[in-house]
C-alpha cells in the first residue's frame, strides 16, 4: 500500500459518521425547507441512513408515517417534491422502493465510488409493517462455518476425526 493510498483510508476510516454536503446545494436546502418542511425532514432521514457508498436507501410510507408523525398523503406529497425537485431517485423493487439521494448534493464516500449508488440499499424495515409475531417466531437461519486456511477440511459434524492412519503422516 503507497503513502497516498494509505492516507486516503485512514481519512475514510475517520470520517465514517460525516456525509458531505456541496455548498451549491445549502440554498436550495433551505428553499426546499422553507417551501415543504415535511420534505426537509424526510431528506435528512434518508440522508441520515443511506448507504456509505451507495447513496440509497429502502424505506416504506408507513416507516416514514412513523418517524414523522404525519398521515400518509402528507409523506406522499412531501416525497413526491423531493422527486420532483430532483432531491431522491425512486426505484421501484416489486413492491418496495429504493430511494437514491443525489450525489451530486449529498455524498459519505469519495466520490468516485458514486456510480453505485443504485445497486445497493440500506432497508429500513418498521416492526407495524411485519406479521404478527414474525420476529418472536423467527427460526435463526443456518450457520455456516467458513474455513479460511487453504487445505483445510471443514467437519461438518461434532464427532470426533478417527486417528491418522500411519500412510497419511508425511514423515519425511
Amino acid at each position: 500500500m503507497t503513502k497516498v493510498e494509505s492516507l486516503v483510508e485512514t481519512e475514510e476510516c475517520q470520517n465514517l459518521d460525516f456525509v458531505q454536503v456541496s455548498r451549491t446545494y445549502l440554498k436550495e436546502w433551505r428553499a426546499l425547507t422553507r417551501k415543504n418542511p415535511l420534505a426537509s425532514e424526510i431528506l435528512m432521514y434518508l440522508i441520515e441512513h443511506m448507504g456509505r457508498t451507495t447513496n440509497a436507501v429502502v424505506c416504506s410510507y408507513v416507516t416514514l408515517t412513523e418517524i414523522t408523525g404525519m398521515s400518509r398523503s402528507s409523506v406522499a406529497r412531501a416525497m413526491r417534491v423531493l422527486k420532483d425537485d430532483a432531491w431522491i431517485d425512486a426505484v421501484k423493487i416489486g413492491n418496495a422502493t429504493a430511494y437514491g439521494i443525489n450525489a451530486r448534493a449529498f455524498w459519505q464516500a469519495s466520490r468516485n465510488q458514486k456510480k453505485y449508488a443504485i445497486f445497493q440499499a440500506t432497508v429500513i424495515a418498521s416492526a407495524t409493517e411485519q406479521d404478527a409475531g414474525v420476529v418472536d417466531q423467527a427460526t435463526p437461519l443456518r450457520y455456516i462455518p467458513f474455513v479460511g486456511a487453504q487445505g483445510s477440511r471443514l467437519i461438518p459434524t461434532n464427532e470426533p476425526l478417527p486417528p491418522p492412519d500411519q500412510q497419511d503422516l508425511q514423515l519425511e
